[in-house]
């Protein structure tokens, strides 16, 4: 140990510490909504419990969710057939089931966070969203639920945060988990190493169990490469979920599983910042999103072109069309095979004088990202929005730099742009987009100057990916063992595989919070 080590008393680098700084009976790692209602289940019950939060404020992922929304089962069995077959056989039946059975616990749960209760909710179906694959086996089982007026997912972790607080557990917020110390005899988990905002490294055990509440890998480059596609895609997430959970669960033997699950709609994003994510309009009828934004309905003169300079989507398909994830997408992700390219990515969303005045060019389903500006003028100053006087002149400016084994560098051809948007304005005045299906807001791209926002990629919400578990939310070791204390739960080793269903993580972050709580506070203290 170096002076400066010895002298700050700090644990070592590897190994079980000689000393802990602090301890609990349950050890969370990770304060989003998996943490949290893990920390309100087990405080409710007079545990100790201790939260180690990354950020200097907790939420996670909960801030791009809609908070009152669950999913309800209308027959077990049938549900479970329809969960399985969304899960690509991928997940185990008794993980499953446990899900099904949380279901009817989250009323009675979400009873206690102080918001009004709906007078007799009944669940309800809803094809393209409740349930999401309605042709898939069993998809009558499921059905969506809503008993809380809530006005949204960062409302609703920050009612459940209170009540896990007001319970008695504890959170020290910046100090985020480096590693898991690990029993080198029984290979049980005995707490984590952490850092502090002060810089100091400190030892906390987990006297029952330790419980990885740490989200996904959105913000993990490496991570999206290789688990994801080699296609560059944008998440719009908190930038804290860097994949260090799963992480520390490699290094503790664990197995992983639905590396390459995604939720998240219909969306093409633009990063103008680190973490700072900006998306198109999504298009849902029965809420009138996108059908109320004014730069529909006050312009409409908006297209998506890829770095070709081509349209290739119709730009207001329903996002219950495509549901979630990745299917549904193929021809986002199609790669020319003479050139080994992806032939839409990067995209641009082009546009006139019209949409520019109308309103803001993008938007975010992140509560915590500032709002686009209602008149673009701080975008367009930022540089975030390319502007020019003529179509030509801006297919100059769309540049894109060159992303390894996805797209070589340059510049969208002015003439293939110039005909494109000929093309489009020929359809308008037609009144039929015979190639793209597109009948809402066709309204021409005539009115210079010219803008555009890009270069634009896939864009989602969150990862499934992580940790393997069973249907108590105990970590397995590479052989399916559990692995002694440790327990994962949310969106680190989510139960979701190649299919998912809208409001899945919500529902599964209660469940899996609550289930783990339980189990790990049966378990008798460490020796």
């Amino acid at each position: 140990m170096t002076d400066d080590r010895a002298a700050r008393r700090e644990p070592p680098l590897h190994g079980v510490p000689g000393r802990w700084d602090d301890e609990a009976d349950l050890l969370i790692l990770g304060y989003g909504g998996a943490g949290a209602s893990c920390a309100a289940v087990a405080a409710e019950t007079g545990a100790d419990v201790l939260v180690l939060e990354k950020g200097a404020i907790g939420g996670g992922n909960s801030a791009c969710i809609a908070g009152s929304l669950i999913l309800h089962s209308d027959d077990d069995e049938r549900a479970l057939e329809y969960l399985d077959w969304l899960c690509g056989g991928q997940t185990e039946a008794e993980v499953l089931q446990a899900f099904i059975d949380g279901l009817a616990g989250i009323p009675e749960f979400q009873s206690h966070l102080g918001f009004p209760m709906k007078e007799d909710p009944k669940p309800y179906r809803a094809d393209g969203f409740y349930p999401e694959w309605p042709g898939a086996p069993g998809a009558g089982g499921i059905l969506g639920h809503s008993v809380i007026t809530a006005p949204g997912g960062d409302a609703l972790w920050t009612a459940i945060s209170r009540l896990a607080e007001n319970r008695g557990a504890r959170v020290r917020l910046e100090t985020p988990a480096e590693r898991l110390v690990q029993d080198p005899d029984t290979g049980e988990i005995l707490g984590a190493i952490a850092r502090t905002a002060d810089g100091r490294r400190i030892a906390v055990r987990g006297r029952k169990a330790t419980v990885l509440a740490t989200g996904g890998f959105e913000f993990n480059d490496e991570m999206r490469r290789q688990y994801l596609s080699h296609a560059p895609v944008k998440f719009l997430g908190s930038p804290l979920l860097t994949g260090d959970g799963i992480a520390m669960a490699q290094r503790a033997g664990a197995k992983l599983w639905h590396m390459s699950s995604v939720s998240g709609p219909l969306y093409w994003g633009v990063e103008v910042e680190a973490g700072r994510v900006y998306v198109t309009y999504e298009f849902m009828r029965a809420a009138r999103f996108g059908y109320s934004s004014p730069v529909f309905t006050e312009a409409g003169s908006l297209i998506w072109v890829d770095k070709n300079g081509k349209r290739f989507h119709n730009e207001t398909v329903e996002i219950g069309t495509l549901r979630h994830g990745y299917a549904n997408r193929e021809e986002w992700f199609q790669i020319d095979p003479d050139t080994a390219e992806f032939t839409h990515i990067p995209a641009f969303q082009i546009f006139d004088e019209k949409v520019f005045r109308a309103g803001p060019a993008m938007t975010t389903l992140n509560s915590r990202t500032p709002l686009w500006s209602a008149d673009n003028i701080a975008e367009l100053e930022n540089g975030w929005i390319i502007k020019a006087d003529t179509i030509e002149e801006l297919a100059e400016k769309c540049t894109f730099a060159a992303d390894p084994g996805a797209y070589r560098g340059g510049h969208i051809d002015p003439e293939t742009l110039a005909q494109t948007i000929r093309d489009y304005n020929a359809a308008c005045a037609a009144g039929l987009d015979e190639e793209f299906g597109r009948k809402d807001f066709l309204t021409p791209l005539d009115s210079g100057p010219f803008y555009a926002v890009g270069p634009m990629v896939p864009t989602f919400i969150n990862t499934h990916g992580g940790p393997k578990h069973d249907a108590e939310q105990r970590v397995l070791d590479t052989n399916e063992q559990p692995i002694g204390r440790l327990y994962a739960i949310g969106e680190c080793g989510s139960m979701w595989g190649p299919y998912y269903n809208s409001m899945g993580d919500v529902t599964e972050f209660m469940i899996s919070g609550a289930n783990a709580a339980r189990s790990a506070l049966a378990l008798e203290p460490q020796g």
